[in-house]
């Protein structure tokens, strides 16, 4: 398939799937579609009217099942220029028009199988004429005949001489599926059954042994014959074809085998005795076949179980040459057609399996612009657009099952990159998957074949991966720059540089501090561009969105924890929560980067994001304390001496200084001792990484030791410093509702003892709750190691 051919099949089938329409219950494969384009359109003159352009749109617009998504399509299309848009479309106002007239003039006797088996339909395909089973002749096997045994003439009363002679005639018809005079069989019920012989007993004892000798070969040729027949149906797969046809080879040598024996006994040179000679090592090779056929028949075996069963009897047979041969023909034959898959898949990122044989599947109902960023927690294109299906894996390719799996993965994401990205913007899409084709071309790559020892095939295995991980790695790193939006999302979500955030808290707190479903998300969204462009020259910043949420942090790890469950949001949590609770970033990443950063790892970066941006915002607020207690502490000073007015010290300024310090140091140990240190740790794996798997590991990695240390995933620890948290905003707020011409150490005693109680209290259960958490960590290569918040928390 030519370049532009395949941009051709998939603007096709893009517009058809967008679109849905109906055809009268008539589903019409895009290489139909194709055909009748290129048959039907001139090359030359393909320019039509605004009218007939409008005209077209609108009949596949009123009769799309998906219409907004098909205008979408379309409009997106068009604004890329995409080659023969215009010609597509009015195809498909034909096909609209008049369903029955244009699909009799594409399906013709050539392509009926092609168009009309696809792997969605496995369990419907075409069914042979009705003539097939009238004509019983047509077959190379025995004709049914009545149940009649009899003779004419009693064969006894000749000469042994003549009877030999006839009786060697009869085996020789009986051999190539035509019943003798004197050997007769009776008809089968069960098409897979073995076949019966019986041999006039009026016959001479020793003629009538060596014959019956001789008949199970007309047997298994029978038995042969019979299975490739059934077997050449399409709902059997093309492994089953590719079989039938090895076997369709072996008895046409078969054939010659007996034409060579009746040359000789028309010459009378044939005896019974050297017919015996002759059959006897042929019938050692048919046995070996017919046993094959059998277990075959025995399960009604299609796809893989062919595969091994082949590759099992070969290695069984590897003592006996003759039959070693003959074997390892028949797998190398039922093979050829897995193997073209294969080499299909790890070398275009393709698949082309009419009858679902091939070890990978693929899901059309996901593609990347669904499934990258949508609402859910779980990227789906990386991980089930393409799944491994071990019941389709054979013995041969266990081993390596995931790296093929992954190479054509990664072939496939550079192919759907090619409609998404461009040098230059004027570039339309089929000059864009030339260069994408000479891209993935692999010099002198080695054809696969069939083999009884795997490691044959892993090199060319191996090669084939490390030439596609390398090529999609080189995409995503360099002309994606993967590695400048992993800055970016540090710079924003991970708040490695606090002064965008004190530009918007200045800005914006008045607002976040309202209800949240009271906010104007639209001018937070306004004040937050306006923060980024007073303190960052970040080139990614536009892509960064506010994401205001319904439900607190807690609520949040508690979804992703139970990701799989559906949990209602309670209301009167949403309406109590206020902006800088649900508060939080968003991030606008397209394909193929969101095969990176999808929506499972955005979600982690947000959950830090918020965790972070609320500790920020206490801290803000015990610091305007400090700042109060620092500014207004002398004047208040000498007013009291001015009255005479002694006070107590209340411990407001202690404990404010307490708060402060926990916070200050909390910060402190997410930003440095956890971010900062496996920040490092992953820049040093990305140094390292060659192919795309283990760029996805060390990202999320990365995430889940970050939110770990952090104390993220265990909500038990994130109650305790949401606690910690609130009685840290109700002391800066009770300091704050303190009129200034009285001192702070005027608040009530008790107030600040309980205040002091509270937060000490809580500290100590967070303790020791960490305490029962802490021990060795999965995965860390020191031996485990201890949340490093125990150390903050007694200093």
């Amino acid at each position: 398939m030519s370049a532009h051919e395949y941009s051709l099949h998939f603007l096709v089938n893009e517009l058809v799937r967008s679109s849905n329409v109906n055809l009268k219950g008539t589903n019409l494969a895009p290489e139909a579609i194709l055909d009748y384009f290129n048959k039907n359109t001139n090359q030359q003159a393909n320019t039509y009217t605004p009218a007939e352009l409008s005209d077209a749109k609108r009949k596949l617009f009123s009769n799309s099942l998906s219409a907004n998504e098909f205008v979408e399509l379309y409009d997106s299309l068009k604004a890329r220029h995409v080659r023969d848009l215009d010609s597509i479309i009015i195809i498909l106002s034909h096909i609209v028009d008049n369903p029955e007239v244009i699909i009799s003039s594409i399906m013709s006797d050539g392509d009926i199988r092609r168009r009309t088996v696809t792997p969605s339909s496995s369990t419907e395909f075409l069914s042979r004429p009705p003539w097939f089973n009238e004509r019983l002749r047509l077959l190379w096997d025995f004709y049914p005949t009545p149940e009649k045994f009899e003779p004419d003439v009693a064969i006894g009363r000749l000469s042994v001489m003549e009877q030999e002679a006839i009786i060697v005639e009869d085996l020789l018809l009986c051999m190539l599926g035509i019943e003798g005079k004197f050997i007769k069989t009776p008809s089968l019920t069960d098409k897979q059954a073995q076949r019966s012989f019986h041999i006039d007993r009026s016959l001479d004892p020793t003629l009538r042994d060596l014959a019956r000798r001789m008949v199970p070969l007309c047997s298994n040729h029978s038995l042969i014959v019979r299975f490739i027949e059934d077997r050449l149906q399409y709902k059997y797969g093309l492994i089953n074809h590719a079989l039938a046809g090895a076997l369709r080879e072996v008895v046409q040598r078969y054939y010659v085998f007996v034409s060579q024996l009746e040359t000789q006994q028309q010459q009378s040179l044939l005896t019974l005795q050297t017919l015996w000679f002759h059959t006897e090592p042929v019938m050692e090779m048919m046995e070996v076949v017919a046993n094959i056929v059998r277990i075959l028949n025995k399960g009604n075996t299609i796809g893989r179980a062919v595969l091994d069963l082949l590759h099992e009897q070969t290695l069984k047979l590897s003592g006996h040459k003759q039959a070693y041969d003959i074997c390892f023909f028949l797998a190398k034959s039922a093979y050829k057609p897995y193997l073209t898959m294969l080499e299909t898949w790890i070398h275009n990122g393709l698949i082309d399996d009419p009858y679902g044989e091939f070890m990978v599947q693929e899901n059309k109902d996901i593609i990347h612009h669904e499934s990258s960023l949508e609402q859910e927690f779980n990227d789906k294109f990386w991980s089930r657009r393409y799944t491994l299906q071990r019941n389709n894996t054979p013995i041969l390719f266990q081993s390596s099952s995931e790296m093929i799996l992954n190479t054509g993965k990664y072939l496939n994401a550079i192919r759907e990159s090619a409609f998404d990205y461009n040098d230059d913007m004027n570039m339309d899409m089929s000059t864009s998957i030339l260069r994408i084709d000479k891209q993935l071309l692999m010099n002198n790559y080695k054809k696969l074949e069939y083999t009884i020892h795997e490691k044959d095939l892993d090199e060319t295995l191996e090669e084939a991966y490390k030439y596609a991980s390398e090529i999609l790695l080189d995409l995503i790193l360099n002309k994606y720059h993967l590695i400048e939006r992993f800055q970016t999302l540090k710079h924003y979500f991970l708040i490695d540089k606090g002064d965008y955030i004190v530009q918007f808290m200045d800005s914006a707190e008045d607002e976040l501090t309202k209800r949240a479903r009271d906010i104007d998300e639209n001018k937070i969204q306004s004040l937050l561009d306006v923060s980024f462009a007073l303190t960052s020259d970040d080139p990614y910043k536009d892509d960064v969105r506010i994401k205001m949420f319904h439900y607190d942090l807690i609520s949040m790890l508690e979804r992703v924890i139970n990701v799989e469950s559906s949990m209602n949001i309670n209301e009167s949590m949403e309406i109590k929560l206020t902006g800088l609770e649900s508060f939080s970033l968003d991030y606008d990443v397209k394909w193929p980067i969101s095969l990176v950063i999808n929506r499972n790892c955005l979600t982690r970066y947000q959950m830090l994001f918020r965790f972070l941006f609320y500790i920020k915002y206490i801290e803000r607020l015990l610091c305007n304390v400090w700042r109060a207690h620092k500014n207004g502490g002398r004047r208040r000073r000498k007013g009291r001496e001015k009255r005479n007015i002694i006070t107590k010290p209340n411990g407001a300024a202690y404990l404010r200084h307490k708060m402060l310090h926990f916070v200050q140091n909390l910060l402190y140990y997410m930003s440095f001792e956890v971010i900062e240190s496996h920040w490092h740790t992953f820049q040093n794996n990305l140094k390292k990484v060659t192919n795309i798997d283990e760029l996805l590991k060390y990202h999320l990695l990365f995430l889940d030791n970050c939110l770990r240390d952090c104390m993220l995933t265990s909500v038990h620890l994130l109650r305790h410093i949401h606690k910690i948290m609130a009685t840290c905003v109700m002391f800066a707020n009770a300091m704050d509702n303190v009129d200034d011409d009285n001192d702070y150490d005027s608040l009530p005693g008790a107030v600040v003892a309980s205040f002091n109680n509270n937060f000490t209290e809580q500290l100590r259960q967070l303790l020791d709750a960490i305490s029962k958490e802490d021990g060795p960590v999965n995965g860390s290569s020191g031996g485990g190691q201890k949340h490093t918040l125990t150390n903050i928390i007694h200093r």
